[in-house]
């Protein structure tokens, strides 16, 4: 009876590996899809910007920095969103909650902004501090269309 049990907990195991090493690698590759379209992303808004050799470094380690510390805090806001929408039996106490955790994110954001911004100014002219703005707007806008021409295909 001890061997019938251990046998189906192994069979269990075995069978669960596969679709564990399958998430595991669905994660890389979005973590490597990611990861690309960030530097996409950012020769995108250097060449906008008219970066001089020597500001090109500088900027891709301070914008990944920035990019990174705004991913953090939607990333967690985000999470909450899925959590609500997937619970069918959501309160009216989880949306609030929801919307609160979505107008904190807006508000580290507007304040990571700023810090940045304060960051950028040192190496970055106004006028490229102000085209690098008007760069990640057109990139967003260009996704968006993207996606739906994309959507529209299906």
């Amino acid at each position: 009876m001890r061997t019938r049990h251990l046998i189906i907990i192994l069979l269990g195991l075995i069978l669960s590996l596969p679709v564990h090493a399958q998430k595991n690698k669905h994660k890389e590759r979005h973590a490597e899809m990611r990861k690309e379209f960030r530097e996409f992303k950012i020769k995108f808004i250097a060449q906008e910007i008219s970066l001089q050799p020597e500001q090109t470094k500088e900027f891709t380690e301070l914008y990944s920095q920035m990019e990174d510390e705004k991913f953090k805090v939607f990333s967690s806001a985000h999470k909450l969103e899925c959590s609500v929408k997937a619970n069918k039996n959501a309160t009216d106490a989880d949306y609030t909650k929801l919307s609160e955790a979505m107008l904190n994110a807006k508000e580290k954001d507007a304040e990571l902004s700023k810090k940045y911004d304060d960051k950028f100014s040192k190496f970055l002219s106004p006028k490229q501090l102000y085209k690098m703005k008007e760069a990640e707007e057109s990139f967003r806008r260009k996704m968006q269309e993207m996606r739906r021409k994309k959507s529209k295909k299906k």
